[in-house]
């Protein structure tokens, strides 16, 4: 680990980061003073850090993904304040559990949709370790995820064998996306459709939707994965919108069909695929 200057969300902060994980460089004097998030000192020729989209977690993402959580338990089932004993599995694993894991553990862990489905997250009992990877997460009987304990980023599994794609988001991400998924898939009515207009081809999915949020719509922006929006409502209802700029479309969950009709018309541009599954 190294110390120094690195980038996060347009903004320059100063702390520690994996200097293997670089993928580029941002002169600090040429941001704007409102996006320097640090008092540490620096030159006119000093540079801040661009990391891989999939990297070790940076100090303001442990409080991005708690502040997600707490936001979460508002709509989906989750509990981020519960406590639980991480000795048990931490003393037959032989390594201490990574943080970002723990804060996901904590909020899922009473909540049996996450660890039931044909895809879902190993229970604290049966996550493993093999080439160093930490499994915690299958389809069915086979691997999909695990955090690579040597570089902290998130690995896939393919024709059994592990890998890290630099280009892939974070463990953090794929955790929190997944329970979002899962809840979603829970809810008592889904559809998914379409997108259309401005919805399609915005560059910025989520600064789109932006102006349709209210008092009663909210959007999840702590999770800051491109091409993704995250919008749930005071009423439990959920969206996840996905746009490219050529292709959008919306995966919804809620407690009752009204609430789907109505977000459909507040947002204007949504033509439903099907009918409710449920």
């Amino acid at each position: 680990m190294k110390e120094g200057f690195y980038c996060y969300r347009d903004s320059i902060y100063y702390g520690l980061y994996n200097e293997k994980q670089v993928s580029g460089w941002s002169r600090i004097s040429a941001a704007k003073p409102e996006c320097i998030q640090t008092d540490h000192p620096f030159h006119e020729a000093d540079q801040a850090v661009r990391l891989w989209d999939n990297h070790r977690l940076l100090e303001p993402e442990y409080a991005d993904l708690q502040t997600m959580l707490q936001k979460m338990e508002s709509f989906i089932p989750v509990s981020p304040e519960h406590a639980v004993d991480f000795s048990i599995a931490e003393e037959r694993l032989s390594l201490s559990l990574p943080r970002e894991l723990k804060q996901i553990y904590a909020a899922i862990h009473n909540h049996e949709a996450y660890f039931t489905g044909a895809e879902h997250f190993l229970p604290l009992d049966e996550i493993y370790t093999e080439q160093g990877i930490l499994v915690f997460f299958k389809k069915k009987r086979t691997p999909v995820a695990g955090y690579d304990m040597a570089s902290g980023c998130l690995a896939g599994y393919d024709k059994k064998e592990w890998f890290i794609e630099p280009g892939d988001v974070c463990c953090y991400q794929f955790c929190v996306g997944r329970i979002l998924t899962i809840a979603l898939e829970n809810k008592p009515v889904t559809r998914k459709g379409r997108c259309k207009g401005s919805l399609v081809t915005t560059l910025n999915i989520e600064r789109e939707l932006e102006s349709f949020c209210n008092e009663k719509y909210h959007l999840l922006s702590e999770l800051n994965m491109y091409g993704i929006a995250v919008m749930y409502s005071d009423e439990k209802l959920l969206a996840w919108i996905r746009s490219n700029g050529f292709y959008a479309d919306i995966h919804a969950g809620a407690a009752d069909e009204a609430h789907l009709d109505a977000l459909g018309k507040h947002l204007g541009q949504i033509t439903w695929k099907q009918t409710p599954q449920k």
